[in-house]
Protein backbone atom coordinates (compact mmCIF):
# COMPACT_ATOMS: atom_id res chain seq x y z
CA UNK A 1 0.00 0.00 0.00
CA UNK A 2 2.95 2.06 0.56
CA UNK A 3 4.00 1.67 -2.61
CA UNK A 4 0.50 2.70 -4.35
CA UNK A 5 0.68 6.00 -2.61
CA UNK A 6 4.06 6.67 -3.61
CA UNK A 7 3.09 6.18 -7.55
CA UNK A 8 0.74 9.18 -7.85
CA UNK A 9 3.12 11.42 -5.68
CA UNK A 10 6.30 10.77 -7.59
CA UNK A 11 4.26 10.98 -11.05
CA UNK A 12 3.22 14.69 -9.73
CA UNK A 13 6.16 15.59 -8.73
CA UNK A 14 7.82 14.16 -12.49
CA UNK A 15 5.25 15.94 -14.05
CA UNK A 16 3.24 19.09 -12.32
CA UNK A 17 6.71 19.72 -9.89
CA UNK A 18 8.67 19.76 -12.72
CA UNK A 19 10.96 17.60 -11.06
CA UNK A 20 14.43 18.02 -10.40
CA UNK A 21 15.56 20.81 -12.71
CA UNK A 22 12.92 22.75 -11.09
CA UNK A 23 14.92 25.27 -8.50
CA UNK A 24 12.90 25.77 -5.17
CA UNK A 25 13.47 27.46 -2.08
CA UNK A 26 13.81 25.94 1.38
CA UNK A 27 9.99 26.57 2.05
CA UNK A 28 8.75 25.36 -0.44
CA UNK A 29 10.56 21.78 0.02
CA UNK A 30 9.25 21.90 3.45
CA UNK A 31 6.17 23.00 2.27
CA UNK A 32 5.89 19.89 -0.39
CA UNK A 33 7.26 17.51 2.41
CA UNK A 34 4.82 18.64 5.17
CA UNK A 35 1.98 17.95 1.89
CA UNK A 36 3.30 14.31 0.88
CA UNK A 37 3.20 13.16 4.60
CA UNK A 38 -0.23 14.69 5.09
CA UNK A 39 -1.24 12.59 1.68
CA UNK A 40 0.41 9.52 3.05
CA UNK A 41 -1.48 9.64 6.52
CA UNK A 42 -4.61 10.41 4.57
CA UNK A 43 -4.28 7.89 2.06
CA UNK A 44 -2.97 4.96 4.28
CA UNK A 45 -5.40 5.54 7.41
CA UNK A 46 -8.29 3.62 5.74
CA UNK A 47 -6.62 0.86 4.49
CA UNK A 48 -5.04 0.01 8.27
CA UNK A 49 -8.43 0.00 9.46
CA UNK A 50 -9.63 -2.87 7.52
CA UNK A 51 -5.97 -4.53 8.54
CA UNK A 52 -6.68 -4.21 12.16
CA UNK A 53 -10.49 -5.34 11.88
CA UNK A 54 -8.84 -8.87 10.47
CA UNK A 55 -6.07 -9.38 13.79
CA UNK A 56 -9.19 -7.76 16.08
CA UNK A 57 -12.69 -8.44 15.28
CA UNK A 58 -13.47 -10.49 12.89
CA UNK A 59 -12.79 -14.21 15.00
CA UNK A 60 -15.74 -12.76 17.39
CA UNK A 61 -18.57 -12.98 14.58
CA UNK A 62 -19.44 -16.89 13.90
CA UNK A 63 -20.45 -17.13 16.98
CA UNK A 64 -22.80 -14.08 16.70
CA UNK A 65 -24.42 -15.19 13.88
CA UNK A 66 -24.68 -18.74 15.13
CA UNK A 67 -26.98 -17.53 17.78
CA UNK A 68 -28.65 -15.01 15.98
CA UNK A 69 -29.69 -17.75 14.01
CA UNK A 70 -31.34 -20.01 16.83
CA UNK A 71 -33.20 -16.73 18.47
CA UNK A 72 -34.61 -16.44 15.15
CA UNK A 73 -35.71 -19.89 14.78
CA UNK A 74 -35.46 -19.62 11.06
CA UNK A 75 -35.54 -23.13 10.82
CA UNK A 76 -35.24 -26.48 12.89
CA UNK A 77 -32.64 -26.79 15.61
CA UNK A 78 -30.73 -29.71 13.97
CA UNK A 79 -30.65 -27.73 10.58
CA UNK A 80 -29.15 -24.32 12.11
CA UNK A 81 -25.24 -24.73 12.77
CA UNK A 82 -23.96 -25.83 16.43
CA UNK A 83 -24.86 -22.83 19.14
CA UNK A 84 -21.94 -22.52 21.81
CA UNK A 85 -21.77 -25.09 24.58
CA UNK A 86 -23.11 -22.24 27.30
CA UNK A 87 -25.81 -20.94 25.40
CA UNK A 88 -29.60 -21.75 26.07
CA UNK A 89 -29.60 -23.19 22.75
CA UNK A 90 -27.45 -25.66 23.08
CA UNK A 91 -29.63 -28.41 24.73
CA UNK A 92 -32.23 -27.99 22.29
CA UNK A 93 -29.50 -28.48 19.46
CA UNK A 94 -28.74 -31.38 20.80
CA UNK A 95 -31.74 -33.10 21.51
CA UNK A 96 -33.16 -32.36 17.98
CA UNK A 97 -30.28 -34.22 16.46
CA UNK A 98 -28.34 -31.34 14.91
CA UNK A 99 -25.07 -33.55 15.90
CA UNK A 100 -25.71 -36.24 13.63
CA UNK A 101 -25.55 -33.52 10.69
CA UNK A 102 -22.94 -33.08 8.09
CA UNK A 103 -21.39 -29.63 9.19
CA UNK A 104 -19.30 -28.93 6.33
CA UNK A 105 -22.70 -28.93 3.75
CA UNK A 106 -25.06 -26.52 6.45
CA UNK A 107 -26.26 -24.14 4.25
CA UNK A 108 -26.12 -21.50 6.65
CA UNK A 109 -22.47 -22.17 6.80
CA UNK A 110 -21.87 -22.11 3.36
CA UNK A 111 -23.47 -18.79 3.17
CA UNK A 112 -20.78 -17.52 5.63
CA UNK A 113 -17.88 -18.84 4.51
CA UNK A 114 -19.42 -17.25 0.99
CA UNK A 115 -19.22 -13.48 2.35
CA UNK A 116 -16.14 -13.83 5.41
CA UNK A 117 -14.25 -16.99 4.09
CA UNK A 118 -14.18 -20.33 5.27
CA UNK A 119 -11.24 -19.02 7.58
CA UNK A 120 -13.12 -17.27 9.56
CA UNK A 121 -15.81 -19.79 10.92
CA UNK A 122 -12.98 -22.42 11.75
CA UNK A 123 -10.43 -20.28 13.25
CA UNK A 124 -12.48 -20.80 16.82
CA UNK A 125 -10.99 -17.53 17.99
CA UNK A 126 -7.96 -17.57 16.91
CA UNK A 127 -5.75 -15.84 14.18
CA UNK A 128 -6.65 -16.31 10.02
CA UNK A 129 -5.02 -15.92 7.00
CA UNK A 130 -6.40 -13.59 4.46
CA UNK A 131 -5.72 -14.16 0.56
CA UNK A 132 -4.08 -10.97 -1.02
CA UNK A 133 -6.42 -11.42 -4.01
CA UNK A 134 -9.51 -10.26 -1.90
CA UNK A 135 -7.76 -7.48 -0.66
CA UNK A 136 -7.52 -6.20 -4.31
CA UNK A 137 -10.93 -3.50 -3.54
CA UNK A 138 -8.59 -2.27 -0.62
CA UNK A 139 -5.58 -1.85 -2.70
CA UNK A 140 -7.61 0.28 -5.54
CA UNK A 141 -9.35 2.52 -3.08
CA UNK A 142 -6.01 3.31 -1.48
CA UNK A 143 -4.36 4.50 -4.90
CA UNK A 144 -7.62 6.62 -5.29
CA UNK A 145 -7.61 8.65 -2.10
CA UNK A 146 -3.89 8.94 -2.87
CA UNK A 147 -4.26 10.15 -6.52
CA UNK A 148 -7.02 12.51 -5.47
CA UNK A 149 -5.04 13.98 -2.14
CA UNK A 150 -2.14 14.79 -4.48
CA UNK A 151 -4.37 16.77 -6.65
CA UNK A 152 -5.81 18.41 -3.92
CA UNK A 153 -3.22 19.24 -1.64
CA UNK A 154 -0.63 20.36 -4.98
CA UNK A 155 -2.30 23.74 -4.88
CA UNK A 156 -4.26 25.24 -2.23
CA UNK A 157 -5.26 28.01 -3.87
CA UNK A 158 -8.74 27.05 -3.92
CA UNK A 159 -9.47 26.91 -0.71
CA UNK A 160 -9.59 30.72 -0.92
CA UNK A 161 -10.51 31.39 -4.59
CA UNK A 162 -12.82 28.47 -5.53
CA UNK A 163 -13.38 29.52 -9.81
CA UNK A 164 -12.67 26.43 -12.36
CA UNK A 165 -15.20 23.29 -12.11
CA UNK A 166 -11.49 21.49 -10.95
CA UNK A 167 -12.43 23.74 -7.87
CA UNK A 168 -15.44 22.79 -7.17
CA UNK A 169 -14.40 18.88 -7.87
CA UNK A 170 -11.59 19.22 -5.29
CA UNK A 171 -14.44 20.65 -2.66
CA UNK A 172 -16.34 17.07 -3.96
CA UNK A 173 -13.74 15.00 -2.82
CA UNK A 174 -13.26 16.31 0.60
CA UNK A 175 -17.23 16.18 1.43
CA UNK A 176 -16.88 12.38 -0.26
CA UNK A 177 -13.73 11.24 1.90
CA UNK A 178 -15.16 12.81 5.10
CA UNK A 179 -18.20 10.67 4.48
CA UNK A 180 -16.19 7.76 3.34
CA UNK A 181 -14.17 7.53 6.41
CA UNK A 182 -16.94 8.31 9.35
CA UNK A 183 -18.32 5.58 7.47
CA UNK A 184 -15.65 3.03 7.75
CA UNK A 185 -14.68 3.97 11.25
CA UNK A 186 -18.08 3.28 12.33
CA UNK A 187 -18.46 -0.58 10.65
CA UNK A 188 -15.17 -0.99 12.04
CA UNK A 189 -16.69 -0.54 15.50
CA UNK A 190 -19.71 -2.53 14.27
CA UNK A 191 -17.39 -5.41 12.86
CA UNK A 192 -18.64 -4.76 9.68
CA UNK A 193 -15.96 -3.85 7.13
CA UNK A 194 -15.53 -5.27 4.34
CA UNK A 195 -13.72 -5.26 1.28
CA UNK A 196 -16.60 -4.66 -0.51
CA UNK A 197 -16.60 -0.94 1.21
CA UNK A 198 -13.96 0.18 -0.48
CA UNK A 199 -15.25 -0.81 -3.40
CA UNK A 200 -18.32 1.89 -2.30
CA UNK A 201 -16.32 4.26 -1.50
CA UNK A 202 -14.16 4.23 -4.59
CA UNK A 203 -17.78 4.27 -6.60
CA UNK A 204 -19.30 7.15 -4.28
CA UNK A 205 -15.90 9.20 -5.68
CA UNK A 206 -16.93 8.33 -9.15
CA UNK A 207 -20.41 9.15 -9.11
CA UNK A 208 -19.39 12.69 -7.11
CA UNK A 209 -17.08 14.10 -9.74
CA UNK A 210 -19.59 12.85 -12.54
CA UNK A 211 -22.50 14.00 -10.60
CA UNK A 212 -20.80 17.67 -10.04
CA UNK A 213 -19.59 18.53 -13.65
CA UNK A 214 -23.08 18.97 -15.13
CA UNK A 215 -23.95 20.22 -11.85
CA UNK A 216 -21.46 23.04 -12.03
CA UNK A 217 -23.29 24.47 -14.58
CA UNK A 218 -26.25 24.95 -12.59
CA UNK A 219 -24.27 26.38 -9.48
CA UNK A 220 -21.72 28.65 -11.53
CA UNK A 221 -24.17 32.15 -11.04
CA UNK A 222 -23.75 31.48 -7.59
CA UNK A 223 -20.99 32.93 -5.06
CA UNK A 224 -17.76 31.08 -4.46
CA UNK A 225 -18.23 30.41 -0.82
CA UNK A 226 -22.16 28.81 -1.58
CA UNK A 227 -20.92 26.99 -4.70
CA UNK A 228 -18.00 25.30 -2.16
CA UNK A 229 -20.26 24.46 0.00
CA UNK A 230 -22.72 23.31 -2.49
CA UNK A 231 -20.20 20.78 -3.69
CA UNK A 232 -19.08 19.36 -0.77
CA UNK A 233 -22.95 18.74 0.96
CA UNK A 234 -22.94 16.86 -2.91
CA UNK A 235 -19.68 14.73 -1.79
CA UNK A 236 -21.30 13.43 1.24
CA UNK A 237 -24.54 12.60 -0.28
CA UNK A 238 -24.68 12.60 -4.09
CA UNK A 239 -28.35 12.17 -4.14
CA UNK A 240 -28.73 15.31 -3.54
CA UNK A 241 -26.95 16.06 -6.64
CA UNK A 242 -29.02 13.84 -8.60
CA UNK A 243 -32.40 15.43 -7.40
CA UNK A 244 -31.21 18.93 -8.51
CA UNK A 245 -30.65 17.78 -12.04
CA UNK A 246 -33.54 15.99 -12.06
CA UNK A 247 -35.74 18.69 -10.92
CA UNK A 248 -33.86 21.10 -13.07
CA UNK A 249 -34.12 18.52 -16.16
CA UNK A 250 -38.37 18.23 -15.46
CA UNK A 251 -38.70 22.11 -15.61
CA UNK A 252 -36.91 22.93 -18.77
CA UNK A 253 -38.08 19.21 -20.66
CA UNK A 254 -41.62 20.40 -19.52
CA UNK A 255 -42.25 16.42 -19.30
CA UNK A 256 -42.77 13.86 -16.55
CA UNK A 257 -39.66 12.24 -15.81
CA UNK A 258 -39.61 8.90 -13.18
CA UNK A 259 -39.73 9.80 -9.68
CA UNK A 260 -36.85 9.27 -7.66
CA UNK A 261 -38.16 9.14 -4.38
CA UNK A 262 -39.75 6.12 -3.31
CA UNK A 263 -43.95 6.05 -1.36
CA UNK A 264 -42.31 4.61 1.69
CA UNK A 265 -38.72 5.60 1.74
CA UNK A 266 -35.92 4.12 4.81
CA UNK A 267 -35.40 7.19 6.32
CA UNK A 268 -38.68 7.50 7.99
CA UNK A 269 -37.99 4.75 9.77
CA UNK A 270 -36.78 5.51 13.74
CA UNK A 271 -33.58 4.71 14.29
CA UNK A 272 -32.52 4.72 10.91
CA UNK A 273 -29.69 7.13 9.81
CA UNK A 274 -28.32 8.01 6.65
CA UNK A 275 -25.39 5.79 7.70
CA UNK A 276 -27.21 2.92 8.36
CA UNK A 277 -29.61 3.94 5.14
CA UNK A 278 -26.34 3.99 2.55
CA UNK A 279 -25.22 0.97 4.46
CA UNK A 280 -28.70 -0.87 3.40
CA UNK A 281 -28.93 0.62 -0.25
CA UNK A 282 -25.47 -0.82 -0.86
CA UNK A 283 -27.01 -3.99 -0.19
CA UNK A 284 -30.17 -3.18 -2.80
CA UNK A 285 -32.69 -2.10 0.19
CA UNK A 286 -34.00 1.00 -1.07
CA UNK A 287 -37.53 1.44 0.73
CA UNK A 288 -39.53 -0.20 3.19
CA UNK A 289 -40.91 -2.75 0.41
CA UNK A 290 -37.33 -3.86 -0.17
CA UNK A 291 -36.66 -4.02 3.66
CA UNK A 292 -39.70 -6.20 4.58
CA UNK A 293 -39.22 -8.99 1.44
CA UNK A 294 -35.24 -9.22 2.07
CA UNK A 295 -33.98 -12.61 2.90
CA UNK A 296 -33.47 -11.29 6.69
CA UNK A 297 -30.47 -14.24 6.91
CA UNK A 298 -28.57 -12.23 4.41
CA UNK A 299 -29.19 -8.81 5.57
CA UNK A 300 -27.95 -9.89 8.75
CA UNK A 301 -24.97 -11.11 7.75
CA UNK A 302 -23.92 -8.55 4.85
CA UNK A 303 -25.07 -5.26 6.88
CA UNK A 304 -23.85 -6.00 10.59
CA UNK A 305 -26.91 -3.74 11.98
CA UNK A 306 -27.47 -5.04 15.33
CA UNK A 307 -30.51 -7.59 15.16
CA UNK A 308 -32.29 -6.08 17.48
CA UNK A 309 -32.68 -3.10 15.74
CA UNK A 310 -33.10 -5.03 12.44
CA UNK A 311 -36.17 -6.46 13.56
CA UNK A 312 -37.29 -3.70 14.72
CA UNK A 313 -37.01 -1.63 11.39
CA UNK A 314 -38.74 -4.97 10.10
CA UNK A 315 -41.15 -4.35 12.74
CA UNK A 316 -42.15 -0.59 12.12
CA UNK A 317 -42.08 -0.74 8.15
CA UNK A 318 -44.67 -4.13 8.12
CA UNK A 319 -46.93 -1.35 10.00
CA UNK A 320 -46.69 1.37 7.71
CA UNK A 321 -45.98 -0.82 4.84
CA UNK A 322 -49.99 -1.81 5.60
CA UNK A 323 -50.88 2.05 5.44
CA UNK A 324 -51.39 4.77 2.61
CA UNK A 325 -48.06 6.28 2.33
CA UNK A 326 -47.04 9.58 4.05
CA UNK A 327 -45.86 12.47 2.82
CA UNK A 328 -43.04 11.93 0.90
CA UNK A 329 -41.76 14.56 -1.38
CA UNK A 330 -41.52 18.56 -0.69
CA UNK A 331 -44.65 19.34 -3.21
CA UNK A 332 -46.34 17.12 -0.50
CA UNK A 333 -44.95 18.32 2.27
CA UNK A 334 -45.73 21.80 1.64
CA UNK A 335 -49.52 21.22 0.38
CA UNK A 336 -50.09 19.93 4.34
CA UNK A 337 -48.86 22.85 5.28
CA UNK A 338 -51.00 25.14 3.54
CA UNK A 339 -53.75 23.43 4.11
CA UNK A 340 -52.78 22.89 7.58
CA UNK A 341 -54.83 25.60 8.99
CA UNK A 342 -57.81 26.19 6.51
CA UNK A 343 -61.00 24.09 6.92
CA UNK A 344 -62.12 21.05 5.21
CA UNK A 345 -64.76 21.17 2.16
CA UNK A 346 -65.92 17.76 4.05
CA UNK A 347 -66.91 18.74 7.31
CA UNK A 348 -65.61 16.01 9.55
CA UNK A 349 -67.66 13.66 11.19
CA UNK A 350 -65.36 12.51 14.08
CA UNK A 351 -66.13 13.07 17.32
CA UNK A 352 -64.31 16.72 18.31
CA UNK A 353 -62.99 14.99 21.46
CA UNK A 354 -60.29 12.86 19.75
CA UNK A 355 -59.22 16.70 17.81
CA UNK A 356 -57.49 18.15 20.79
CA UNK A 357 -55.58 14.64 21.96
CA UNK A 358 -54.90 13.19 18.03
CA UNK A 359 -55.16 16.18 15.95
CA UNK A 360 -52.29 18.29 16.37
CA UNK A 361 -51.12 19.97 13.46
CA UNK A 362 -52.54 17.63 11.01
CA UNK A 363 -55.37 18.80 8.51
CA UNK A 364 -56.61 18.08 5.47
CA UNK A 365 -53.50 18.45 3.51
CA UNK A 366 -52.17 15.09 4.71
CA UNK A 367 -52.33 11.61 3.54
CA UNK A 368 -54.48 9.39 5.14
CA UNK A 369 -51.62 7.16 6.33
CA UNK A 370 -49.54 10.24 8.13
CA UNK A 371 -53.05 10.64 10.13
CA UNK A 372 -53.76 7.35 11.14
CA UNK A 373 -49.56 7.13 11.77
CA UNK A 374 -50.44 9.90 14.15
CA UNK A 375 -53.25 8.86 15.96
CA UNK A 376 -51.37 5.20 16.53
CA UNK A 377 -47.97 6.67 17.68
CA UNK A 378 -49.79 9.40 19.83
CA UNK A 379 -51.07 5.76 21.37
CA UNK A 380 -47.87 3.85 22.08
CA UNK A 381 -48.27 2.12 18.80
CA UNK A 382 -45.25 1.84 16.54
CA UNK A 383 -45.08 -1.41 15.01
CA UNK A 384 -46.98 -4.03 13.69
CA UNK A 385 -46.63 -5.95 17.09
CA UNK A 386 -47.50 -3.37 19.07
CA UNK A 387 -50.73 -2.88 16.95
CA UNK A 388 -51.48 -7.07 17.72
CA UNK A 389 -50.53 -6.61 21.37
CA UNK A 390 -53.07 -3.65 21.72
CA UNK A 391 -55.83 -5.48 19.91
CA UNK A 392 -55.65 -8.80 19.90
CA UNK A 393 -57.19 -10.77 17.23
CA UNK A 394 -59.38 -12.84 18.79
CA UNK A 395 -61.08 -10.22 20.46
CA UNK A 396 -61.38 -7.49 17.40
CA UNK A 397 -61.31 -9.37 14.73
CA UNK A 398 -64.12 -9.14 12.60
CA UNK A 399 -65.49 -12.50 12.22
CA UNK A 400 -66.63 -11.82 16.05
CA UNK A 401 -70.54 -11.74 16.51
CA UNK A 402 -71.58 -8.10 16.13
CA UNK A 403 -72.49 -7.44 19.79
CA UNK A 404 -70.09 -9.65 21.36
CA UNK A 405 -68.32 -8.83 24.36
CA UNK A 406 -65.08 -8.96 22.43
CA UNK A 407 -66.43 -5.98 19.83
CA UNK A 408 -67.85 -4.03 22.73
CA UNK A 409 -64.49 -4.19 24.39
CA UNK A 410 -63.01 -2.03 21.52
CA UNK A 411 -65.66 0.22 21.06
CA UNK A 412 -64.36 3.18 23.52
CA UNK A 413 -61.42 3.72 21.32
CA UNK A 414 -63.89 5.32 18.53
CA UNK A 415 -64.37 8.96 19.96
CA UNK A 416 -60.86 9.11 20.23
CA UNK A 417 -60.25 8.83 16.41
CA UNK A 418 -59.69 4.97 16.04
CA UNK A 419 -61.23 3.83 13.39
CA UNK A 420 -62.21 0.58 14.47
CA UNK A 421 -63.16 -0.81 10.90
CA UNK A 422 -59.76 -0.12 10.02
CA UNK A 423 -57.86 -1.58 12.76
CA UNK A 424 -59.86 -4.66 12.46
CA UNK A 425 -58.75 -4.69 8.29
CA UNK A 426 -54.93 -4.45 9.86
CA UNK A 427 -54.81 -6.74 12.29
CA UNK A 428 -56.66 -9.47 10.54
CA UNK A 429 -53.83 -8.91 7.47
CA UNK A 430 -50.82 -8.86 10.29
CA UNK A 431 -52.03 -11.82 11.94
CA UNK A 432 -51.81 -14.15 9.13
CA UNK A 433 -48.31 -12.35 7.74
CA UNK A 434 -45.81 -15.11 8.05
CA UNK A 435 -42.87 -12.36 7.64
CA UNK A 436 -43.66 -11.34 10.72
CA UNK A 437 -43.00 -14.75 12.49
CA UNK A 438 -39.05 -14.43 13.23
CA UNK A 439 -39.64 -10.83 14.57
CA UNK A 440 -42.24 -12.60 17.24
CA UNK A 441 -39.19 -15.04 17.54
CA UNK A 442 -37.18 -13.08 18.34
CA UNK A 443 -38.89 -11.21 20.99
CA UNK A 444 -40.27 -14.72 22.32
CA UNK A 445 -36.64 -16.29 22.74
CA UNK A 446 -34.83 -13.01 24.31
CA UNK A 447 -34.74 -11.77 27.85
CA UNK A 448 -37.67 -13.28 29.83
CA UNK A 449 -39.79 -11.88 32.68
CA UNK A 450 -39.24 -13.85 35.80
CA UNK A 451 -41.96 -13.93 38.56
CA UNK A 452 -41.47 -12.71 41.78
CA UNK A 453 -40.30 -14.38 44.72
CA UNK A 454 -41.05 -13.54 48.73
CA UNK A 455 -38.08 -12.58 50.40
CA UNK A 456 -38.33 -11.62 54.26
CA UNK A 457 -41.98 -10.49 54.41
CA UNK A 458 -41.03 -8.19 51.08
CA UNK A 459 -41.92 -8.73 47.78
CA UNK A 460 -38.44 -8.89 45.56
CA UNK A 461 -38.27 -8.49 41.60
CA UNK A 462 -36.22 -10.41 39.31
CA UNK A 463 -35.06 -10.63 35.68
CA UNK A 464 -36.23 -7.71 33.79
CA UNK A 465 -37.32 -5.63 37.52
CA UNK A 466 -41.14 -6.33 36.77
CA UNK A 467 -43.44 -7.13 39.13
CA UNK A 468 -46.17 -8.99 37.37
CA UNK A 469 -45.72 -12.76 37.01
CA UNK A 470 -44.00 -14.66 34.07
CA UNK A 471 -46.11 -14.40 31.04
CA UNK A 472 -45.99 -14.41 27.28
CA UNK A 473 -47.15 -11.24 25.31
CA UNK A 474 -48.50 -12.81 22.57
CA UNK A 475 -49.61 -16.36 21.52
CA UNK A 476 -47.98 -15.53 17.97
CA UNK A 477 -45.53 -18.63 16.89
Amino acid sequence: MNVLIVVPIVFAFLTVWGGFHRHSSADDLSTGVLKIFIVWVLSFLPSWLYIRFLGQRASALWNEYVLNLHRLAVDEPKYLPRPPRSSEFYEEWIADGGYLQEDDYNIYRQKFNAYYGRAVSSAGGSDFAVKTETLFPVFLATIGFATCWTATLWDLDFVENPTTVWDILKFGFLGAYAFTVQSLVRRFFQSDLRPSAYASALLRIIVVFTTLVPLHQLIDSLEPGVRSAVAFVVGSFPIVGVYALHRTAAVALRAAVPQLTPHYPLNQLDGLNVWYESRLIEEGIEDMQSLVTANLIDVMLHTRVPLGRLVDWIDQAQLYFHLDHSEVTRHERRRSLRFGDKPSSHPSTEDPSWTAQLGGSLGPGVRAGTRTRVKLRQLGIRTATDLLIAFPPSQVDPRTPAGSAGGQYFQHLAPVGIDLDQIRILVRVLDGNTELVPVWNWQRRGARIRAPQQTSGRRRVNGLGSSRPETTASARP
